[in-house]
């Protein structure tokens, strides 16, 4: 973290009200049309889950995001990723976004790193993180110490999604 924070002098952080026109751009470049969120379904996670968006700024500029909301299901599903329970014992991640020139650079580990972090230390009454991802980006997750379940059930999109989850 020292070492991006010198290299770029950013800092992470939690995301405000005035971060999400970022937040909602970053998101449209990182998936494609049919898997992003839509400005509304982000700006609707940030007002009933904000303590769980935390970004990566640079230059006062938001540059990474990762966000998500809470449910009681031990794996996610097409119910559970649309729906925000205030005291849910799973933290179900949404996005984990970078923007182009600064992808490829450790960002994203670092931020997840700092998000799973931040839940252990903030949030106590989480006791698992889940997220679907594409078969490409399982072993990025392992790294972090997620575990691949298998096939989702989740459909959106056209390519296949897989369950990755941590128990704290």
């Amino acid at each position: 973290m020292e070492s991006l924070q010198r290299e770029f002098n950013g800092i992470v952080r939690p995301i405000t009200q005035a971060n999400m026109e970022a937040v909602c751009q970053i998101e449209q470049e990182c998936f494609p049309s049919d898997e992003a969120a839509s400005p509304e379904q982000l700006m609707n996670r940030f007002e009933v889950a904000s303590e769980l968006f935390l970004g990566y700024e640079v230059h006062g500029n938001i540059i990474a995001f990762i966000c998500g909301t809470r449910c009681n299901d031990e794996l996610l599903t097409a119910q559970s990723i649309h729906e925000h329970v205030a005291d849910g014992k799973t933290l179900c991640i949404h996005s984990v976004c970078v923007t182009g020139n600064f992808r490829r650079k450790g960002i994203a580990s670092m931020l997840l790193k700092r998000y799973i972090a931040y839940i252990k230390e903030n949030i106590s009454s989480i006791s698992i993180i889940n997220l679907i991802t594409h078969d490409h980006l399982i072993s990025f997750y392992e790294k972090a110490g997620f575990q691949c379940l298998g096939l989702s059930s989740v459909v959106h999109g056209k390519l296949p999604w897989y369950n990755c989850q941590m128990k704290l």
